[in-house]
């Protein structure tokens, strides 16, 4: 496969090779460049004063650095020059090492964390090495570059790794370049000449010499945007096939579709807006009740309504071509008299790739779309003819326009403006991401203009300007290096989904709700606080308005209304309880006050067509359903509740049940043992099985047992092959002590500094919480974590544990937290506990009824289960005496005598030091004796324990036992995998 995508782009370089003048566009200027840095270069190294103006003027004569890295790069360079110099340095000071480049952004993205991108990094320290040698080391394009590694289907060597695994890819592409050229009849010298290729056929168009199947063939192959054309000052625009629609309707022309009718009229939106809005069809999808509404229409009508569909569903890049054009011809299919079949043109518009994705909105938001393009429509065509000309040769009277049509819609408004004028306005149709993208890049064309609609639409088009440059790269707000800078990491998965209750003070909403299209709070008592209010002025207003109820239910309604106004966003998800049925819906406009004491404290709702049967949920909505309150967080459950959304049918013309949604968070299957893992560990296959089952059906298990057997080696071992040697940082591992604390293990308030130097308390998440967290992501969720809980027995675990009892013996429930306590936690049901107990420090008698109900105990004995025989395994697979093990056999009979769980396990005798008789000697004396002598203080003397247990009478009894030739010493050999474990 990779073949072929490779000979597609070098058939491509080699008709580009032909047409270009490679050398004066791509390679000669940077020769320049890289000349330049060079000379820059010795002034760095002599610390001259004028180093970084001179780095600066090069850097930014290139044109190739992001704009906006190099602005925020001259403010680190004028207020701390000595420390870029020493990041510098890292790359221009001594050897030149490409390698260099992860330590280099290290160094670096620390004075600017969320504006130097790890592609703009890369990017400047390609520039660098340029400049030291540019014919090895040519210049990096963040999105140059993963665009050519995804087209030859490279992108999964590693693409998205370490800055340097990065730039080396580029550079092991870049020789296959080389290595393929002579094949397609293509002279290249070197890196740069490949380099200057890649960049060529990734962002230059195809001249006139080009045949129009070649140039049309290359635009599919490299996927051009419809509206990749290069900036005109005087307005000039492409007909794309939606543009087409949009200006032969505001002109009065006939439509598209048929070529006769002029299905733009005030009347026919009228009709259209009409029917969709006062004729009750009854249930059913959106196409299956518009088929109904559009019932014994006019030809102009129906005409209009396949127009305005075809509007809704052009730009999405989230719905299938073929979707697209079944859901337009479907519409034609109804039009009265003469058949309309879909023009070519108009059916190659829906096969290309969209321009943004619409997600759950677009979907599930077809009618209100389709309703607001409907008054869109009417408005438009009874403006003036001149202004409806204007707004067809300039974008900003055109914005003018729409933002005047009734009931305004933002998402679908933004999309028309897009489709009308693509090569100025964005393709950006959530007004919040508008704002970030512009307040994030403004610094580049001097601040913003304002906040307006229209002034965020000309700051946007300026920033996308500015970054273009002279190319004709198109700027993609949602990819790197774009999306990092005005959506820092952590943040892209904005949505969240809510559960709001709709019997609010013995009143059910839930007829008004759907009826009118909103979700609301009574807040009769609230007051006004604003939108986006502070907790701290919500609680404020609550205090004053409901001083009738006690301060905790004051405290509850306080969380409940910042949740509505403030942490609630355009785009969430909406679900409330009816009967036995789930109503869901996506939030579409902030929060307002209503003079109606039931519903007060409002949010526009666009509600789902079908509703859901509330039986049988997948985890964990069972338990979130059961949380308390009128607004709880249901973010938890996103991924079912997505789904349900995606799956709201609209083009078919049947009722559909949702298909059943995917499981969340799951107990992941765990695989077996196998036979290489029983060997390396010296224990028989079964065992080993046996304790995976147990994890599997009760999830938390612990090891225990006397000193020596191994019992941390063995959780950490089967842990690892469980979670899967590429997944080792799923095992974590903690160890407790008499002092260890709840505070320490799941979460408590660490002393921290704050602004300047205020030092304060923040709340810290222990490891118990953070791999917990981890689990829980979306993407982790059908892998198995592990929490390895080391000497368990010797903290207190009720101290520890505290309310996450609960939670180790029900998994699929949560609990309210000690330290935030309007915060419901679970643990995950991916995560597994392996705990371990040295039987002889605390009797695991002693230990807490609720933990032993709450794990499955495993003993490791020396003489027992697993453990037994694991020397003589360990002893015959290396080719060793036997003595080590009749030596512990002994031992071990004659403390079994006494103590049972004191036993010595066979860890002690595994390590590379036991294979001579010196050494057998010293661990007897040193670690064992020591052992023993605590473990009998107060029963025998320290004479009688060594004349008992000493090596000299261990010896004899062993011999007298059967054992081996004790005069025989084996041979030094390297230690097994065991070497080190002796204290577990």
């Amino acid at each position: 496969m990779s073949d072929s995508l490779w000979k597609q782009f070098m058939e491509f370089g080699a008709l580009f090779a032909k047409t270009v003048d490679l050398d004066a566009d791509e390679y000669s200027y940077k020769i320049a460049v890289a000349e330049r840095l060079r000379r820059t270069r010795e002034i760095f190294l002599e610390r001259d004063p004028e180093w970084f103006e001179a780095l600066r003027r090069d850097i930014a004569s290139s044109g190739l650095m992001n704009r906006y890295f190099m602005m925020r790069l001259i403010d680190l360079g004028r207020t701390k020059p000595g420390d870029l110099w020493q990041v510098i340095a890292l790359l221009w000071d001594g050897d030149l090492d490409p390698g260099r480049m992860d330590e280099f952004a290290l160094a670096l993205r620390p004075y600017n964390q969320e504006q130097f991108s790890v592609g703009g990094i890369i990017g400047f320290a390609s520039l660098l090495l340029m400049g030291r040698d540019p014919y090895r080391f040519p210049p990096y394009r963040a999105q140059a570059a993963k665009k050519f590694l995804k087209l030859v289907g490279w992108d999964d060597r590693g693409a998205n790794g370490d800055p340097s695994r990065r730039y080396e890819l580029l550079l092991e592409a870049l020789d296959e370049i080389i290595r393929l050229a002579p094949e397609h009849g293509i002279e290249l010298r070197d890196r740069l000449d490949a380099q200057g290729l890649m960049w060529t056929v990734m962002n230059v168009d195809p001249t006139d010499e080009w045949r129009p199947g070649d140039s049309a063939a290359f635009r599919d192959w490299r996927g051009d945007k419809l509206d990749s054309g290069t900036e005109s000052g005087d307005a000039e625009q492409s007909e794309t096939p939606a543009r087409l629609i949009i200006s032969a309707g505001l002109r009065g022309g006939p439509s598209p579709m048929d070529g006769r009718t002029q299905a733009w009229t005030s009347e026919a939106a009228k009709d259209l807006a009409y029917r969709s809005s006062n004729i009750d069809v009854g249930p059913g999808t959106f196409m299956a009740k518009l088929e109904r509404q559009l019932a014994g229409a006019p030809r102009a009508t129906v005409l209009l309504a396949a127009e305005l569909v075809y509007l809704q569903v052009f730009p999405l890049e989230n719905v299938t071509a073929a979707t697209k054009i079944a859901r337009v011809e479907k519409v034609l299919s109804w039009v009265p008299g003469a058949s309309v079949e879909l023009a070519e043109e108009l059916r190659e518009g829906l096969r290309a790739k969209g321009a943004f994705n619409g997600g759950v909105g677009f979907n599930i938001q077809v009618a209100d779309h389709v309703g607001w393009l409907s008054r869109f429509v009417e408005f438009m065509t009874e403006q003036p003819e001149d202004l409806t000309n204007a707004a067809l040769e300039d974008p900003w009277a055109f914005i003018g326009l729409t933002q005047k049509v009734p009931k305004d819609w933002p998402t679908i408004r933004y999309s028309i403006e897009f489709l009308a004028w693509p090569e100025y306005l964005q393709p950006v149709v959530s007004r919040d991401h508008r704002i970030k993208i512009r307040n994030a890049f403004a610094g580049i064309i001097g601040g913003p203009t304002g906040d307006t609609d229209l002034d965020i639409a000309k700051d946007l088009l300026n920033i996308r300007r500015a970054q273009q440059g002279d190319s004709d790269e198109f700027v993609e707000w949602y990819e790197e290096p774009y999306l990092s800078e005005w959506q820092p990491s952590g943040n892209h998965a904005e949505r969240r989904a809510w559960l709001v209750r709709q019997n609010q003070g013995g009143v059910a909403m839930v007829d008004s709700w759907f009826g009118n299209g909103f979700v609301s709070l009574r807040a009769q008592h609230l007051g006004s606080p604003s939108p986006q209010s502070s907790f701290d002025q919500v609680q404020a207003a609550v205090n004053a308005g409901y001083q009738h109820i006690d301060y905790a239910e004051r405290k509850v309604r306080a969380h409940e209304f910042y949740r509505f106004l403030t942490q609630m966003k355009v785009g969430d998800l909406i679900l409330t309880a009816f009967e036995n049925t789930l109503h869901l819906g996506i939030i579409t406009g902030e929060a307002e006050y209503a003079d109606d004491e039931t519903s007060r404290l409002r949010r526009q709702v666009a509600w789902r067509q079908e509703a859901i049967p509330n039986a049988d949920l997948p985890a964990p909505l069972p338990r979130l359903l059961e949380e308390q309150g009128s607004v709880v967080d249901l973010t938890d459950g996103l991924s079912i509740i997505s789904a349900w959304f995606e799956s709201e049918p609209v083009g078919d013309a049947t009722q559909q049940e949702p298909p059943a949604p995917p499981q969340a968070a799951v107990v992941p299957q765990l695989r077996e043992a196998t036979a290489d893992l029983a060997s390396k560990l010296h224990v028989q296959r079964e065992d080993i099985q046996e304790v995976i089952r147990l994890l599997q059906t009760r999830q938390q298990i612990v090891f225990y047992g006397p000193p020596g057997t191994g019992k941390t080696y063995l959780a950490g071992k089967i842990a690892r092959f469980l979670a899967g040697e590429e997944h080792g940082d799923h095992v974590k591992t903690v160890q407790f002590h008499p002092s260890y604390a709840y505070e320490d293990f799941f979460e408590g308030y660490r002393p921290a500094k704050f602004d300047g130097d205020n030092v304060g308390f923040s709340l810290e998440p222990g490891p118990l919480r953070r791999i917990a967290a981890e689990a829980s992501l979306d993407g982790n969720r059908d892998k198995p974590y592990f929490l390895i809980i080391d000497e368990m027995n010797r903290g207190n675990l009720a101290k520890i544990f505290g309310e996450l009892y609960f939670l180790l013996e029900y998994r699929d429930q949560g609990i309210n937290l000690q330290y935030n306590p309007h915060q419901t936690f679970v643990l995950p049901p991916n995560l597994f506990i392996i705990g371990t107990m040295n039987t002889a420090d605390r009797s695991i008698a002693m230990v807490d009824a609720a933990i032993r109900r709450r794990f499955a105990f495993v003993e490791l004995h020396p003489q027992e289960g697993m453990i037994s025989g694991m020397l003589e395994r360990f002893l015959e697979a290396n080719g060793q005496p036997a003595l080590r093990a009749d030596l512990l056999s002994a031992l071990n009979r004659e403390i079994g005598a006494t103590k049972r769980d004191l036993m010595i396990g066979p860890s002690y005798f595994m390590k590379e030091h036991a294979e001579t008789d010196q050494g057998i000697a010293e661990i007897w004396k040193y670690e064992l004796l020591p052992l023993l002598e605590e473990q009998y203080f107060g029963q025998m003397s320290r004479e009688k324990i060594r004349e008992k247990f000493g090596l000299a009478t261990i010896r004899r009894k062993a011999e007298l036992d059967g054992g081996s030739d004790v005069g025989e010493v084996p041979s030094p050999r390297v230690g097994s995998e065991f070497a080190g474990e002796a204290g577990d």
